[in-house]
Protein backbone atom coordinates (compact mmCIF):
# COMPACT_ATOMS: atom_id res chain seq x y z
CA UNK A 1 0.00 0.00 0.00
CA UNK A 2 1.55 3.56 -1.35
CA UNK A 3 2.28 5.96 1.46
CA UNK A 4 0.22 9.27 0.76
CA UNK A 5 1.65 12.29 0.52
CA UNK A 6 0.13 15.95 0.34
CA UNK A 7 1.49 19.62 0.23
CA UNK A 8 1.62 22.26 2.72
CA UNK A 9 -1.72 23.56 2.88
CA UNK A 10 -2.25 27.54 2.65
CA UNK A 11 -2.83 27.68 6.02
CA UNK A 12 0.21 26.08 7.52
CA UNK A 13 2.39 28.65 5.04
CA UNK A 14 0.21 31.63 6.56
CA UNK A 15 0.99 30.43 9.99
CA UNK A 16 4.63 29.41 9.61
CA UNK A 17 5.22 33.29 7.86
CA UNK A 18 3.16 34.48 10.92
CA UNK A 19 5.78 33.18 13.53
CA UNK A 20 8.81 33.85 11.09
CA UNK A 21 7.04 37.51 11.33
CA UNK A 22 7.09 37.52 14.72
CA UNK A 23 10.33 35.70 15.45
CA UNK A 24 12.07 38.95 13.30
CA UNK A 25 10.22 41.62 15.04
CA UNK A 26 11.07 40.06 18.38
CA UNK A 27 14.97 40.34 17.66
CA UNK A 28 15.51 43.20 15.58
CA UNK A 29 15.10 45.96 18.31
CA UNK A 30 18.20 43.45 20.10
CA UNK A 31 20.33 43.90 16.74
CA UNK A 32 19.70 47.58 16.46
CA UNK A 33 20.61 47.73 19.96
CA UNK A 34 24.01 45.75 19.29
CA UNK A 35 24.57 48.34 16.80
CA UNK A 36 23.57 51.05 18.52
CA UNK A 37 25.74 50.29 21.73
CA UNK A 38 28.67 49.42 19.52
CA UNK A 39 28.28 52.53 16.83
CA UNK A 40 28.09 54.25 20.54
CA UNK A 41 31.17 52.50 22.14
CA UNK A 42 33.42 53.74 19.21
CA UNK A 43 32.09 57.04 18.94
CA UNK A 44 33.40 57.68 22.50
CA UNK A 45 36.64 55.50 22.11
CA UNK A 46 37.64 57.91 19.21
CA UNK A 47 36.53 60.60 21.67
CA UNK A 48 38.79 59.45 24.64
CA UNK A 49 41.33 59.02 22.16
CA UNK A 50 41.59 62.55 20.90
CA UNK A 51 41.24 64.06 24.33
CA UNK A 52 44.43 62.04 25.46
CA UNK A 53 45.99 62.83 22.56
CA UNK A 54 45.23 66.41 23.15
CA UNK A 55 45.94 66.57 26.51
CA UNK A 56 49.03 64.77 26.89
CA UNK A 57 50.88 66.26 23.92
CA UNK A 58 50.08 70.06 25.17
CA UNK A 59 51.33 69.02 28.64
CA UNK A 60 54.61 67.22 27.72
CA UNK A 61 55.48 70.64 25.55
CA UNK A 62 54.15 72.96 27.47
CA UNK A 63 56.19 71.77 30.90
CA UNK A 64 59.40 72.11 29.19
CA UNK A 65 58.53 75.76 27.73
CA UNK A 66 60.94 78.77 28.38
CA UNK A 67 57.89 81.23 27.76
CA UNK A 68 54.78 81.90 25.85
CA UNK A 69 55.43 84.38 23.17
CA UNK A 70 51.58 84.90 21.53
CA UNK A 71 48.43 83.62 22.75
CA UNK A 72 44.45 84.30 21.98
CA UNK A 73 42.24 86.12 24.37
CA UNK A 74 40.45 84.11 27.36
CA UNK A 75 37.09 84.68 25.71
CA UNK A 76 38.20 83.88 22.18
CA UNK A 77 36.76 80.10 20.69
CA UNK A 78 39.08 79.84 18.08
CA UNK A 79 42.05 79.70 20.09
CA UNK A 80 45.79 79.38 19.94
CA UNK A 81 48.94 79.68 21.91
CA UNK A 82 52.19 80.02 21.23
CA UNK A 83 55.40 79.17 23.11
CA UNK A 84 59.32 78.37 22.69
CA UNK A 85 60.94 75.48 24.02
CA UNK A 86 64.23 74.91 25.29
CA UNK A 87 65.98 74.67 22.10
CA UNK A 88 64.44 77.79 20.85
CA UNK A 89 62.15 75.75 19.01
CA UNK A 90 58.25 77.64 18.97
CA UNK A 91 55.45 75.79 18.46
CA UNK A 92 51.64 76.62 18.26
CA UNK A 93 48.41 75.12 19.07
CA UNK A 94 45.39 76.84 16.94
CA UNK A 95 42.05 75.90 15.78
CA UNK A 96 42.13 75.35 12.21
CA UNK A 97 40.06 76.05 9.35
CA UNK A 98 39.10 72.23 8.72
CA UNK A 99 37.51 72.39 12.19
CA UNK A 100 40.49 70.10 13.82
CA UNK A 101 43.35 71.30 16.49
CA UNK A 102 46.48 71.62 15.09
CA UNK A 103 50.17 71.56 16.46
CA UNK A 104 53.51 71.65 15.69
CA UNK A 105 56.47 74.10 15.33
CA UNK A 106 55.21 76.88 13.61
CA UNK A 107 54.90 76.64 10.06
CA UNK A 108 55.05 73.32 10.29
CA UNK A 109 51.21 72.95 11.58
CA UNK A 110 49.25 68.76 12.01
CA UNK A 111 45.87 68.22 12.82
CA UNK A 112 46.37 66.62 16.27
CA UNK A 113 42.69 66.10 17.57
CA UNK A 114 38.96 66.72 16.04
CA UNK A 115 36.53 67.71 14.93
CA UNK A 116 35.94 70.54 17.79
CA UNK A 117 33.01 73.00 18.09
CA UNK A 118 35.65 75.07 20.05
CA UNK A 119 39.33 76.25 21.64
CA UNK A 120 40.52 78.45 24.65
CA UNK A 121 42.98 79.31 26.30
CA UNK A 122 43.62 80.92 29.54
CA UNK A 123 46.66 82.15 31.12
CA UNK A 124 47.66 83.13 34.77
CA UNK A 125 50.26 85.24 36.54
CA UNK A 126 53.67 84.00 37.03
CA UNK A 127 53.76 86.19 40.53
CA UNK A 128 50.07 85.30 41.56
CA UNK A 129 48.57 81.91 39.64
CA UNK A 130 45.28 82.91 40.64
CA UNK A 131 45.03 85.58 38.41
CA UNK A 132 44.75 85.59 34.27
CA UNK A 133 46.76 87.47 32.32
CA UNK A 134 46.88 88.81 28.55
CA UNK A 135 50.57 89.10 28.76
CA UNK A 136 52.23 86.55 26.94
CA UNK A 137 55.54 87.16 29.03
CA UNK A 138 53.88 87.32 32.41
CA UNK A 139 52.37 82.97 32.12
CA UNK A 140 53.19 80.86 33.94
CA UNK A 141 50.03 78.78 34.24
CA UNK A 142 48.63 77.81 30.89
CA UNK A 143 44.62 76.20 30.67
CA UNK A 144 43.02 74.70 27.92
CA UNK A 145 39.56 73.66 26.77
CA UNK A 146 38.49 72.44 23.92
CA UNK A 147 34.35 70.62 22.74
CA UNK A 148 35.06 67.30 20.71
CA UNK A 149 32.49 66.56 18.57
CA UNK A 150 31.05 63.06 18.43
CA UNK A 151 31.20 60.93 15.37
CA UNK A 152 28.03 58.79 16.85
CA UNK A 153 24.45 59.77 17.05
CA UNK A 154 23.43 58.39 19.93
CA UNK A 155 26.81 59.60 21.79
CA UNK A 156 27.04 63.18 22.60
CA UNK A 157 29.97 65.55 22.40
CA UNK A 158 32.72 65.53 25.44
CA UNK A 159 34.19 68.50 26.94
CA UNK A 160 38.15 68.50 27.77
CA UNK A 161 40.05 70.52 30.27
CA UNK A 162 44.23 70.60 30.50
CA UNK A 163 46.38 72.85 32.80
CA UNK A 164 50.83 72.61 32.81
CA UNK A 165 52.63 74.91 34.63
CA UNK A 166 55.73 76.62 32.46
CA UNK A 167 59.23 75.13 34.13
CA UNK A 168 60.33 78.34 33.03
CA UNK A 169 58.78 81.74 33.38
CA UNK A 170 60.55 84.75 31.46
CA UNK A 171 64.05 84.42 33.26
CA UNK A 172 63.15 82.38 36.70
CA UNK A 173 63.93 79.02 36.68
CA UNK A 174 62.09 75.80 37.91
CA UNK A 175 62.61 72.41 39.22
CA UNK A 176 60.79 69.38 39.72
CA UNK A 177 60.51 68.71 43.76
CA UNK A 178 59.64 65.30 44.83
CA UNK A 179 57.94 64.30 48.22
CA UNK A 180 57.44 60.78 49.15
CA UNK A 181 54.47 58.83 50.35
CA UNK A 182 54.17 55.60 52.71
CA UNK A 183 52.91 53.75 55.23
CA UNK A 184 56.10 54.88 57.34
CA UNK A 185 55.98 58.18 56.23
CA UNK A 186 52.73 58.57 56.85
CA UNK A 187 50.12 58.52 60.18
CA UNK A 188 48.45 55.26 59.30
CA UNK A 189 44.50 55.82 60.09
CA UNK A 190 45.14 59.51 59.80
CA UNK A 191 46.63 60.74 56.63
CA UNK A 192 47.29 57.50 55.10
CA UNK A 193 44.58 54.82 55.12
CA UNK A 194 44.50 50.96 53.53
CA UNK A 195 41.19 48.80 53.43
CA UNK A 196 41.25 45.32 51.95
CA UNK A 197 38.26 43.38 50.67
CA UNK A 198 37.10 41.47 47.23
CA UNK A 199 34.52 42.72 44.87
CA UNK A 200 32.79 41.23 41.37
CA UNK A 201 34.54 44.22 39.34
CA UNK A 202 38.32 44.24 39.24
CA UNK A 203 38.29 47.90 39.91
CA UNK A 204 34.73 49.64 41.72
CA UNK A 205 32.75 52.16 40.11
CA UNK A 206 33.07 54.31 43.26
CA UNK A 207 36.48 55.32 45.42
CA UNK A 208 35.44 53.91 48.72
CA UNK A 209 35.48 50.45 48.07
CA UNK A 210 36.88 47.95 49.36
CA UNK A 211 36.05 49.54 53.24
CA UNK A 212 37.62 47.15 55.69
CA UNK A 213 40.40 48.68 57.27
CA UNK A 214 44.01 47.13 57.79
CA UNK A 215 44.48 46.62 61.53
CA UNK A 216 47.79 47.95 62.92
CA UNK A 217 49.74 44.89 62.48
CA UNK A 218 48.95 44.22 59.19
CA UNK A 219 50.05 47.91 58.34
CA UNK A 220 53.56 46.43 59.26
CA UNK A 221 53.70 43.90 56.49
CA UNK A 222 53.04 46.64 54.03
CA UNK A 223 55.60 49.64 55.46
CA UNK A 224 58.70 48.35 53.76
CA UNK A 225 59.68 46.12 50.81
CA UNK A 226 61.14 43.21 52.76
CA UNK A 227 59.22 40.04 51.42
CA UNK A 228 56.67 40.23 54.52
CA UNK A 229 52.98 40.24 52.70
CA UNK A 230 49.79 41.37 53.66
CA UNK A 231 47.47 38.62 52.03
CA UNK A 232 43.67 38.97 50.92
CA UNK A 233 42.46 35.45 50.10
CA UNK A 234 38.68 35.82 48.29
CA UNK A 235 36.01 34.10 49.84
CA UNK A 236 33.61 34.07 46.98
CA UNK A 237 33.39 32.79 43.14
CA UNK A 238 33.69 35.31 40.83
CA UNK A 239 35.16 37.81 42.96
CA UNK A 240 38.65 39.91 42.52
CA UNK A 241 41.24 40.20 45.51
CA UNK A 242 41.44 44.01 46.31
CA UNK A 243 43.15 46.38 48.36
CA UNK A 244 42.63 50.45 48.23
CA UNK A 245 45.46 53.01 49.17
CA UNK A 246 44.50 56.49 50.08
CA UNK A 247 47.17 58.88 50.92
CA UNK A 248 46.27 62.93 51.96
CA UNK A 249 48.68 64.65 50.41
CA UNK A 250 49.83 68.59 51.77
CA UNK A 251 51.11 69.80 48.19
CA UNK A 252 48.47 71.97 46.30
CA UNK A 253 47.02 69.81 43.54
CA UNK A 254 47.74 73.26 41.36
CA UNK A 255 51.02 72.69 41.82
CA UNK A 256 51.45 68.83 40.76
CA UNK A 257 53.21 68.29 38.00
CA UNK A 258 53.48 64.72 38.04
CA UNK A 259 51.76 61.36 40.08
CA UNK A 260 53.49 58.49 40.33
CA UNK A 261 52.37 55.36 42.38
CA UNK A 262 54.23 52.02 43.08
CA UNK A 263 53.14 48.97 44.35
CA UNK A 264 54.85 45.71 45.10
CA UNK A 265 53.22 42.04 45.45
CA UNK A 266 52.21 39.68 43.88
CA UNK A 267 48.60 37.28 42.57
CA UNK A 268 47.90 34.16 43.13
CA UNK A 269 45.25 32.77 41.31
CA UNK A 270 45.10 28.80 42.09
CA UNK A 271 43.09 27.39 39.18
CA UNK A 272 44.48 26.46 36.16
CA UNK A 273 42.22 27.95 33.56
CA UNK A 274 42.98 31.49 35.41
CA UNK A 275 45.30 34.40 35.19
CA UNK A 276 47.92 35.18 38.05
CA UNK A 277 49.37 38.42 38.67
CA UNK A 278 48.09 42.02 39.35
CA UNK A 279 47.18 45.32 38.48
CA UNK A 280 47.34 49.06 39.38
CA UNK A 281 44.41 51.95 39.26
CA UNK A 282 44.54 55.47 39.95
CA UNK A 283 41.20 57.14 40.87
CA UNK A 284 40.19 60.40 38.73
CA UNK A 285 38.04 62.51 40.29
CA UNK A 286 37.25 64.52 37.12
CA UNK A 287 35.58 61.57 34.89
CA UNK A 288 34.87 59.95 38.20
CA UNK A 289 36.18 56.01 37.50
CA UNK A 290 39.95 54.50 38.19
CA UNK A 291 42.22 54.55 35.47
CA UNK A 292 45.01 51.61 34.76
CA UNK A 293 48.19 52.58 35.32
CA UNK A 294 49.70 48.71 34.90
CA UNK A 295 48.96 45.31 34.74
CA UNK A 296 51.30 42.37 35.27
CA UNK A 297 51.73 39.96 33.26
CA UNK A 298 50.03 36.22 33.68
CA UNK A 299 52.60 35.30 36.28
CA UNK A 300 52.33 34.01 40.08
CA UNK A 301 56.28 35.73 41.18
CA UNK A 302 56.88 38.45 43.03
CA UNK A 303 56.66 41.55 40.84
CA UNK A 304 56.29 45.50 40.70
CA UNK A 305 53.71 47.94 39.63
CA UNK A 306 54.08 51.16 38.88
CA UNK A 307 52.78 54.29 36.53
CA UNK A 308 52.35 58.11 36.45
CA UNK A 309 50.34 60.93 35.28
CA UNK A 310 51.60 64.15 34.25
CA UNK A 311 48.58 64.95 32.19
CA UNK A 312 46.46 67.41 34.74
CA UNK A 313 47.55 65.59 37.95
CA UNK A 314 44.95 68.10 39.77
CA UNK A 315 42.17 65.52 38.18
CA UNK A 316 43.29 62.70 40.53
CA UNK A 317 43.80 65.17 43.72
CA UNK A 318 40.47 65.24 45.70
CA UNK A 319 38.38 64.33 48.55
CA UNK A 320 36.66 66.98 51.24
CA UNK A 321 39.78 68.87 51.73
CA UNK A 322 41.30 68.69 47.96
CA UNK A 323 44.26 66.53 49.03
CA UNK A 324 43.70 63.11 48.78
CA UNK A 325 44.93 60.21 46.39
CA UNK A 326 43.52 57.16 45.87
CA UNK A 327 44.88 53.80 44.81
CA UNK A 328 43.98 50.44 44.23
CA UNK A 329 45.59 47.14 43.36
CA UNK A 330 43.49 44.01 42.20
CA UNK A 331 43.77 40.25 41.05
CA UNK A 332 43.87 39.81 37.36
CA UNK A 333 41.38 37.35 37.99
CA UNK A 334 38.71 35.88 39.43
CA UNK A 335 38.36 33.46 42.14
CA UNK A 336 36.80 29.72 40.17
CA UNK A 337 35.68 27.12 42.44
CA UNK A 338 37.13 26.06 45.23
CA UNK A 339 40.53 27.43 44.39
CA UNK A 340 42.29 30.19 45.94
CA UNK A 341 42.79 33.60 45.05
CA UNK A 342 45.03 35.64 47.10
CA UNK A 343 46.39 39.16 46.45
CA UNK A 344 49.72 39.40 48.67
CA UNK A 345 51.02 43.10 49.50
CA UNK A 346 54.47 43.71 50.05
CA UNK A 347 54.82 47.53 50.01
CA UNK A 348 53.17 50.63 48.66
CA UNK A 349 54.02 54.39 47.57
CA UNK A 350 53.13 57.53 45.86
CA UNK A 351 55.95 59.98 45.04
CA UNK A 352 54.28 63.67 44.53
CA UNK A 353 56.83 66.12 41.99
CA UNK A 354 55.78 69.79 42.43
CA UNK A 355 57.51 72.72 40.10
CA UNK A 356 59.24 75.35 42.63
CA UNK A 357 61.50 78.33 41.39
CA UNK A 358 64.98 77.74 42.16
CA UNK A 359 66.62 81.04 40.74
CA UNK A 360 66.76 83.31 37.55
CA UNK A 361 68.36 82.33 34.18
CA UNK A 362 71.22 85.07 32.77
Amino acid sequence: MGILQRGTTIVELTVATAILAIVFAAIMPVFATIRNHTEAAGANSEMVQNARVLNEQLYRHLAQARRVTAMSGSSETDGYIEFETGDGTVRRCQLGSSGCIEFGPLGDLSDLAGPVEYLTFVCYDGNDPAVQTAVPEHARLVTWEARLKSAGALTGDKTIRGACYLRVNGNVEFEEVAAMYDFTTGQQGVDSFAFAGEGAAQAPAAPDTPSSPLNSGQYDAIEVQDGTFHEIAVSTAANYAQIRLVFQISENGNDVSRITATWRGKGVNGHSARTDGASLYLWNYASAGYELLQASLNTDAEITLTGSRTDVPAQYIGGIESNTVVLLVASNDRKTGQAANTLFTDYVRLDITVLEAVGTLP
